[in-house]
């Protein structure tokens, strides 16, 4: 009977040490209970669960996540509910689940993350914190499919005019950081309101996303024709321009595509990488019908050169900060995630400023800065119950953008210049820098969060006697707030 009971139980050992493999290096490394002795779901038990994964794991992708911290969360999650032989296939536009018991009819469920990417912060840190009481033990199946549900159906936070006067906020911050004046800057927020209802208008007749885009930066680049042909703000209508096409990029899979290369997950890189380059392309086109009118009008907007001197280290610590609350505003961060906000864009800014001091390669002080970003935002995240995203984005986007050169790379191409190729290149480097930077930052800071919980004498004396075996100490502190252990089998029922 011992023989015949080693085999199940030694199958069960691999089963929960591949768990634990797989959440190495993210959020979830240590806190999850894989429930050593468990007895396998029913197909039923396992079908809700697998169900409960899939949706999850589709609300995760749309609201911006890399898609490592897609794949730990479902597992994170199905694993605390009960299935612990899952394999999760993340690729492009599909999310497959196969739940493979060792004895028992494998359950297979695939379900399509086709639809708008809705970039909302407030939808992410409610799926983040959904997670998150999943692993505490706090829901069941029934009862998480539930908040899930309000989570979906839950209604913006601000209505669209405030999320506008986010994003001209934003515009506006740029406008400065780029070198223009404080009226260009006014002048910025109102050329963004004006965008983003074009694009808002066309998005309802169902107009493709690639002519949306082409249709606001043509906009754009004519609104800095008239302002530079009139002499209102000459020579600063450049620097609005600049502003506006950079806050026109899609910031959130921009910085996703890196971390997904590096990470491993190569065919979401590529497909986040046809996304983007199709946002790149409409922008191109708007810029080269607009450069077309331009040419015939005789102007200058090309041409006509202004001062992108680095704002004083006081006043660019300012910009940075409200560039990054403006942000998090447009993008339907609440009150509670405002604060956040203004301190990912404070921290971001001094850093680059202060290493763009140090170096001369731009690019350089962005990764450092965005190193910095990840590691602080993956360590403070989890005690103010926040995804690391809240603080990543609005810091990137308020701080970290790098907008001369998009601009400058941009101008050059439409307008057929020597070296066009080089200012892509040097763009294109800087924009990687932050994907690089952060994915180092997070890594380390997954990891000093781990290993310095395993160095507290309460989660080394707690973890041996673990009725699971051992199988990681709860790491920030998670094991009071999960109430009890082994009760993930009760909560697939």
């Amino acid at each position: 009977m011992g023989a015949g009971d080693a085999t199940p139980k030694s199958d069960r050992e691999k089963d929960d040490a591949e768990v634990l493999k797989r959440l190495k290096h993210t959020a979830y490394h240590g806190e999850v209970e894989t429930g050593a002795g468990r007895d396998a779901l029913t197909a039923e038990q396992a079908h809700r669960v697998l169900d409960f994964g899939l949706r999850l794991g589709k609300e995760l992708t749309l609201s911006g996540f890399d898609t490592q911290t897609v794949e730990s969360s479902v597992i994170a999650a199905t694993t605390s509910l009960g299935l612990t032989h899952l394999e999760v296939d993340i690729a492009a536009q599909t999310i497959h689940l196969q739940y493979a018991p060792q004895r028992g009819v494998p359950v297979s469920m695939m379900r399509v993350t086709r639809g708008a990417d809705t970039r909302n912060l407030q939808r992410m840190a409610s799926l983040h914190r959904l997670v998150e009481r999943i692993v505490e033990g706090g829901l069941d199946v029934r009862r998480a499919a539930d908040a899930l549900r309000r989570i979906q159906s839950a209604q913006p936070r601000w209505p669209w005019w405030v999320r506008v006067a986010g994003g001209g906020v934003l515009a506006a911050s740029v406008t400065l950081q780029v070198g223009g004046s404080l009226w260009a800057a006014l002048t910025a927020f109102g050329v963004l309101a004006a965008a983003d209802r074009t694009g808002w208008l066309l998005t309802r007749i169902d107009i493709p996303y690639f002519f949306v885009m082409a249709a606001q930066a043509a906009l754009i680049v004519v609104v800095g024709v008239v302002l530079l042909d009139t002499g209102y703000l000459f020579p600063y209508g450049t620097a609005v321009v600049a502003a506006n096409l950079v806050v026109l990029l899609p910031i959130v899979p921009l910085v996703a595509l890196p971390q997904d290369a590096i990470t491993g997950f190569s065919l979401m890189a590529a497909t986040r990488a046809v996304n983007v380059t199709l946002a790149f392309a409409g922008l191109i086109t708007g810029v080269a019908v607009a450069v077309s009118l331009i040419e015939e009008a005789g102007s200058t907007l090309w041409t006509v050169d202004i001062d992108h001197s680095t704002l004083p280290f006081a006043l660019g610590l300012l910009v940075s900060t409200i560039a990054a609350g403006g942000n998090c505003v447009s993008m339907g961060g609440t009150r509670r995630l405002l604060p956040a906000a203004l301190a990912a864009g404070l921290l971001a800014g001094a850093v680059n400023m202060l290493m763009s001091r140090l170096f001369s390669l731009a690019a350089l002080s962005v990764l450092c800065a965005a190193a910095v970003l990840g590691l602080l935002a993956v360590v403070c995240g989890p005690r103010l119950r926040m995804p690391p995203a809240a603080f990543i984005v609005p810091g990137v986007t308020g701080a970290l953008l790098p907008s001369l050169q998009v601009y400058q790379s941009l101008s050059q191409l439409t307008a057929g210049r020597q070296g066009a190729m080089n200012a892509v290149l040097t763009a294109l480097v800087a924009t990687a820098a932050i994907g690089v930077g952060l994915v180092l930052g997070k890594v380390l800071g997954n990891n000093l969060v781990y290993y310095t919980a395993r160095l507290l004498p309460e989660n080394r004396t707690g973890s041996t006697g673990s009725k699971n075996g051992g199988t990681a100490p709860a790491g920030k502190g998670r094991t009071n707030r999960r109430g009890g252990r082994g009760r993930t089998t009760a909560g697939a029922r």
